[in-house]
């Protein structure tokens, strides 16, 4: 009987012959639920950098999605539980970028597929070396950008440094992270611009990597300033850079953020197998001047005094007092000063239908301001000076088309006791006037050029003080235009006559 039973129970379960049996629908996996659910993910950094930025968004996202560390970093070795909200998404991708600006990214993390606990996501592999270099500045300039990368990839990557420099005869200690890679290629840019090269480094080898050439010597000198004002920038160049024209060749500030003011001393350190070095200083009133060849085996010390600077020529103008008023003080400059200056008159008022002349270093164009005894003033801009030395004060005068309509005849007076006035009279503008030692060596190279920037046209002339250090004789060396030149030995600067160039 109880067999029997059973073979009715099976018969009774088992379908009718001819009737189908209802299909079962198919059981989805657990972790494929489509209840929204609190989603969360652990994040174990094993890179061997820290992360600065952590991106985590729906697989397939266009958009990066917010950043999720927020000023936090996650550091290397450590953690990170992420809440992703409550949703129904199984698939997610993510990217960190590392300390560094370089990125890692895990795309397409199936979050569903352990519904036992949360799921964890490891960056990098805990197993594999940790690789650094050191990389060392054996140059005289800061080493401003690093850049380092398996050996042969397609792009240098990001910057390593950020805002932080190598300053020369120092080391940076630079972080590869993780990685069971050996070969790499470093890429060092300096503050001047120039690019080195190191491929194909092997840190499972060696780790110092060094830019520059450790036997090149130091050579060094000490700058004194002794200009009367702050010297803002200092160049140095030297070898094949050196005695090239234009200050675009200088190359970078050696000061850095340093002024080096007046009275006080900078040590000036270079790397370099030549000892001959050109240097250039700028002072804080924009003006330069120049040292070349100086010898940095045999000069400890050099010193810039200003007397290099190129100046202006002494330029004389009259003014004639045609107001109703006196003309208490003048004042004139070049149109590019940021004062105006001292008074020209020397408290000496300038009364009506008086003249006074006026004695200035400046190029040809000057701002002119005229100031009377109740106040009142009345300025004009960029007058020229070469053009007319007669300038008339006159009602309304800043608006007059001519400055020196209604002034008179004008004599120019002799030359200033101590100085000598020269006379343009060749066929072509005098552009260089070279004044030395009289016992200066035959072969020594001309000083500066006491021109400047001015031009002798023809005609012209230019009341000339003699330099200190060159003294009442000297060499004098005179450059026209159209390529001709003009010398005298021993020429007496000191004559108080005019004399005709050439």
């Amino acid at each position: 009987m109880r067999l029997r039973w059973g073979l009715l129970v099976v018969l009774l379960a088992a379908p009718w012959p001819g009737v189908a049996a209802e299909p079962r629908a198919p059981q989805a996996p657990a972790q494929r639920t489509d209840r929204i659910t609190e989603r969360e993910l652990l994040i174990a950094n094993e890179l061997g950098l820290g992360l600065r930025e952590l991106y985590v968004v729906p697989a397939g996202s266009v958009e990066p999605g917010g950043e999720r560390l927020g000023e936090e970093t996650l550091p290397n070795a450590a953690t990170l539980r992420l809440s992703l909200g409550r949703t129904r998404l199984c698939l997610w991708d993510l990217r960190a970028v590392l300390s560094d600006g370089s990125t890692e990214e895990k795309r397409g993390l199936d979050l569903c597929r352990d519904a036992r606990g949360t799921p964890r996501v490891v960056l990098g592999d805990p197993s594999a070396p940790m690789r650094v270099a050191l990389v060392v500045n054996d140059t005289d300039v800061p080493i401003r950008e690093l850049y380092a990368g398996p050996s042969g990839a397609a792009e240098r990557g990001t910057d390593r440094l950020g805002p932080d420099t190598i300053e020369p005869e120092e080391s940076h200690e630079l972080i590869l992270g993780r990685t069971r890679a050996c070969l790499f290629d470093i890429t060092a840019v300096f503050e001047d611009d120039a690019t080195e090269e190191r491929r194909r480094i092997d840190l499972c080898r060696r780790t110092r990597v060094a830019f520059g050439d450790p036997a090149t010597p130091w050579r060094e000198t000490v700058i004194a300033n002794a200009s009367g004002r702050g010297i803002r920038n200092l160049h140095a160049i030297t070898g094949a850079s050196a005695g090239q024209p234009g200050a675009e060749a200088w190359g970078i500030d050696r000061l850095g953020a340093t002024t080096v003011e007046d009275g006080d001393t900078f040590r000036l350190r270079l790397r370099s197998r030549a000892c001959h070095v050109d240097l250039r200083a700028v002072y804080d009133d924009d003006t330069a001047e120049e040292k070349r060849g100086v010898d940095l085996c045999a000069t400890p010390q050099m010193v810039f005094d200003g007397s290099g600077v190129p100046r202006p020529p002494e330029r004389v103008f009259t003014l004639i007092n045609r107001h109703g008023a006196a003309v208490q003080e003048v004042y004139a400059s070049g149109i590019d000063d940021s004062d105006w200056g001292e008074d020209r008159l020397l408290a000496r008022p300038v009364e009506r239908g008086a003249r006074a002349e006026v004695t200035l270093r400046s190029d040809c164009e000057i701002d002119l301001r005229i100031l009377f005894a109740n106040g009142g003033a009345e300025e004009r801009r960029g007058v020229d000076i070469c053009g007319s030395g007669l300038i008339v004060l006159r009602p309304g005068w800043t608006l007059a088309e001519r400055l020196d309509q209604g002034g008179g005849p004008i004599e120019q007076g002799p030359p200033r006791e101590g100085s000598v006035r020269f006379r343009n009279t060749g066929r072509a503008p005098l552009v260089e006037l070279y004044v030395d030692a009289a016992d200066a060596a035959p072969d020594a190279s001309p000083g500066p050029d006491r021109l400047g920037s001015t031009v002798l046209g023809r005609g012209e002339t230019l009341d000339f003080q003699p330099p200190e250090e060159v003294g009442c004789t000297g060499h004098l060396r005179a450059v026209f235009r159209d390529g001709r030149q003009f010398e005298r030995p021993r020429f007496d600067l000191c004559s108080g006559t005019e004399v005709a160039l050439p």
